[in-house]
């Protein structure tokens, strides 16, 4: 997971390019009508996500006389649309993710922009910007139209929750097995708030972090084993630990990450730093 600035786009803006090229005048006329109402979500929203209270936000099935399928379709046909008329929001907030790596998981490709409190909950939020998130195929899918009933079950949010960042939450272990694979789980600091720990619970379970961590890290661990015996039989455990010690600190930045997580947990581990690592099944492919 990794932090983003917000979208610099606001609702007003976008909300103003979608109804400047619908074609039905009635539909423009109902929107307008509410206008001041889809616009005062922008506020609302910026303030129960800094307080980490978004499970307070209403979930609304229309605006006055404009329908839950109307103000979804805003989002499908005029932002995500490729020739929509706010299609350059969309991208811009698409490519906002570095290297286009998804901030939910900071493994996966951007593939889709990601509704935080899903449209079809919420769809008076279908083209907020602020609700817009950039995420791969893996964690959009996994996440579907879950949203949080009370504040634990909010999930890591990119534009508001750097806090969730500052301290490691998830570790891993070895299991012997046969074969040898890392299993990863939640461990927040005991002195977090009881919500905090809730949320970094919630986020990698919803995401389903342990299988996108697992199938990374173990991947890694055949080129790692062949690399561990050339440095014990040179250094023995010592130089084992200080391979996997100094692959840990070059992702010191990201302590949250598969990589950070996995190479602690390898390198504290001394059954595996003294000859363990052979245990690791060779790939046949």
């Amino acid at each position: 997971m990794y932090t983003l600035n917000k979208p610099e786009f606001t609702l007003k803006a976008v909300l103003t390019s979608c109804i400047d090229a619908i074609e039905d005048a009635d539909l423009v006329a109902r929107l307008n009508a509410v206008k001041s109402k889809i616009e005062a979500n922008e506020p609302l929203y910026d303030r129960e996500a800094t307080n980490g209270r978004l499970d307070l936000v209403p979930r609304n099935t229309s605006v006055g006389s404009v329908t839950k399928e109307e103000m979804v379709a805003l989002y499908s046909d005029y932002l995500s649309a490729t020739r929509g008329a706010a299609r350059a929001v969309y991208d811009a907030i698409r490519n906002s993710a570095p290297n286009k790596l998804c901030p939910l998981c900071s493994i996966g490709s951007v593939a889709h922009i990601d509704h935080h409190l899903p449209k079809t909950k919420y769809p008076d939020l279908s083209i907020l910007p602020l609700n817009l998130v950039p995420a791969c195929n893996f964690c959009n899918d996994k996440k579907k139209a879950r949203y949080p009933k009370t504040a634990g079950e909010q999930t890591f949010h990119p534009y508001y929750d750097a806090h969730l960042l500052t301290q490691r939450w998830i570790s891993a272990k070895i299991d012997r097995g046969p074969p040898l694979v890392l299993i990863f789980s939640v461990t927040p600091p005991h002195f977090w708030p009881t919500t905090d720990q809730q949320r970094v619970a919630r986020h990698f379970t919803v995401c389903g972090l342990g299988t996108s961590y697992g199938t990374n890290a173990n991947a890694n661990l055949v080129p790692l084993k062949r690399r561990l015996k050339k440095l014990y039989e040179v250094g023995g455990a010592s130089a084992v630990q200080a391979h996997l010690e100094e692959e840990r600190d070059c992702h010191y930045d990201k302590p949250n990450s598969w990589q950070y997580v996995s190479f602690q947990a390898l390198a504290t581990d001394s059954w595996f730093v003294n000859g363990g690592f052979n245990e690791i099944a060779d790939s046949h492919i």
